[in-house]
Order: C-alpha cells, then structure tokens, then sequence
C-alpha cells in the first residue's frame, strides 16, 4: 500500500500500524461487543430488500446501497453482524496506513508514526468500527480514498481506475462521499499535463456543475413534510424516511448566524451524551489537535497534498454548515484524521520536514 522506499522501512511501520490497529479493535470487539444505532434496522431492512429480490422501499435504500449491499452478502454468508464489524476492522486498518503515509508525506516519517498512532488510540473513532453503521467504513475510505487519489497521479490509467472504483464505493457507502467526487476530480485536473486555460475551464465547469446539481435537490428539498419517525416505524415503513439532509434543509435555516453556530457545534464536540470525563478529554485533545493542525496546514501549505486534505475538510464543514450538526460527534470524525495529520506535521518542529 505505501510507495518503494529504502529497504522498505515505510512498508514495516505501516504494516505495523496496521497489525496494532487490528489488535486494539478487536481486544474492543471481545469487550464491547457489536452494537446497533438508531438507523441500524433501517440497513438492515433494505439488506433483506436486497436478499428477497425486492424494490426498496425507500430513498435510504437506495443511497445507502452499498452498506445495504455488505450486510446482505454477511446475511448471505452467515457471518451476520459480526462479520460486518470484522470488515470495518480491516478497513480501519488500511485507513490507518494511509493515514500514516498522508502525514508521513506531509512532515516524514515521525509526523506518521504520531498522526497513525493518534488514531488507532482514539476511543472516539475505535468505538465507531462495533457498531453496525456507515460510520466507520466511512472514516476509514474518505482517508483510503484520499491517499488513493492522490497517488495515482502521474501513475497510469490502473491507477486513476482504482482510486474512481474506490471513491464509489464511498459515496455509495454514505452520501457525504459525493462531496470527494468534485474535490478528486478537481485536483486530478490541475495535477494534469493539461494547458493551465484547459485545466482552469474543466475545474469551472466541474464546479458550476456540481453547484447547479446542489441547488435543484435543495430547491427539490425545500419545505417537504416527512411524518415522524415513530408513525413510519409503526406503519412498518422506516425506510421511507427522508434523508437527514434533506429533512434538515429549509431556508429558516440558512442563516449565517445559524450556519456558524452549526460549525462552532460540530468543531466544539460537546455532545449531550457525553460524560463529564468524556468532556474533559475532548477539551484538552482539541485544544492541542486544532493550534497543530493549523500550524501544520501552514507549514505544509505549499504542497499539492495539503491543499488537497484542506478542501475535503473544507467541504464536509460546509456540508455541516447548511444542512445540520448531529447529535453524537459522528461528523467531526469524518474528517479528523486529516486533522490530526496536520496535527502531526505541525508537531514536528523544523518548518522544512
């Protein structure tokens, strides 16, 4: 997964990573246990959708198809949820070894080596990869899919195929992973051997585009009535449910002061069902992770890559911003381990790693 180096001492630390990743999820897993969420029987019955032959009920199935689709082949395959948990585990570890090389690349090795060890350690993510839901494999592939992209450049068609094949599977695993679809093409774009007019016109057109395509489903969205969760369940049709976005977008909601109160709500963390120990952990994590990893963009600011881990965290705050922050911190892990990449690069002090 990581490029040649000398004597494959990247390869070793990664694999290492890894190793400590899949050993501390699953030492959770014998702990904890595999949990279920609020939208779990929602997967679940679009799963069973797909097993029976059936038409989904629903938008969720639909936009969820792919986790749809990993829990009806573990159905299929008697593993159950157990055997769900288990991918997210893998998955996690492979996102940690792309974490490892996106910092590595971002302030050397040691920058690595913290941002890597920072997330395999952090409960805040761990807890995520027991419970049957996007959550985790998302995390995981927004990362895998960065170091993906931002490989393949200059590496051939094989190359370019594997990252695309990659990045659907994110958005088809949680619909946050169309945000990546513009920013991957974008930076493909204007990493390419296109004349600057040429590159400049296609990222514009990309992004009219995609804002275009944006404001027909919110023009769409707007004011629609959805019954309330408790009348679909009773009724048998969970699956019918509007997506959260979208029973989220209303103009009353659109307001600068209300955006940046969405932002500074997500950012903070603070949870309602946090302990007052979890709270005191969160404070000081993030009060060491944010300095860092702005003085870790700044730093790193002129490389292709940094800018490019700075607009996929850029785009997922915008999408908190007008739409909602959630109710139990998911959305900031989205994107923190690229903050704590950063982080990691700040961290280390010569300005030239």
């Amino acid at each position: 997964m990581i490029r040649e180096d000398d004597g494959g001492k990247d390869q070793l630390i990664a694999g290492c990573l890894a190793a400590a990743s899949v050993a501390v999820n699953l030492a959770l897993l014998a702990l904890l246990g595999v949990h279920r969420g609020a939208d779990t029987d929602r997967y679940v019955g679009a799963a069973s959708d797909l097993l029976a032959g059936r038409v989904f009920g629903g938008p969720a199935g639909w936009v969820y198809v792919g986790y749809n689709g990993l829990l009806a082949i573990a159905e299929a395959a008697g593993v159950g949820h157990v055997g769900v948990v288990v991918v997210q585990i893998v998955v996690a570890a492979c996102a940690t070894m792309a974490i490892y090389d996106l910092a590595r690349q971002l302030g050397g090795r040691v920058a690595g080596v913290l941002a890597a060890a920072f997330v395999i350690v952090d409960y805040d993510i761990a807890r995520w990869h027991l419970y049957v839901l996007t959550d985790s494999l998302y995390i995981s592939l927004a990362a895998i899919v960065t170091w993906a992209a931002h490989r393949a450049v200059g590496r051939g068609m094989a190359a370019y195929l594997t990252a695309s094949g990659l990045l659907l599977l994110t958005a088809l695993i949680r619909p946050n992973g169309w945000v990546m679809v513009p920013i991957v093409a974008i930076y493909w774009i204007v990493r390419s051997s296109m004349p600057r007019t040429a590159r400049l016109a296609t990222a514009a057109a990309i992004v009219i585009v995609c804002a275009g395509s944006a404001a027909v489903f919110a023009a769409i969205q707007f004011g629609r009535p959805t019954p309330p969760t408790r009348e679909l369940i009773a009724k048998g049709q969970l699956n019918r449910q509007r997506l959260p976005f979208a029973r989220a977008m209303n103009r009353d909601r659109l307001g600068p002061s209300q955006m940046v109160m969405r932002l500074l709500t997500e950012l903070g963390h603070f949870q309602p069902t946090f302990s007052l120990r979890h709270k005191i952990v969160v404070v000081a994590t993030l009060a060491v992770v944010y300095p860092l990893a702005i003085l870790g963009f700044v730093r790193s600011r002129g490389q292709p890559l940094a800018r490019f881990m700075g607009a996929i965290v850029a785009c997922h705050l915008l999408v908190v911003a007008i739409t909602f922050s959630d109710r139990d911190g998911r959305y900031l892990l989205y994107i923190f381990p690229f903050l704590v990449a950063f982080a990691a690069r700040g961290a280390i002090s010569s300005p030239h790693a």
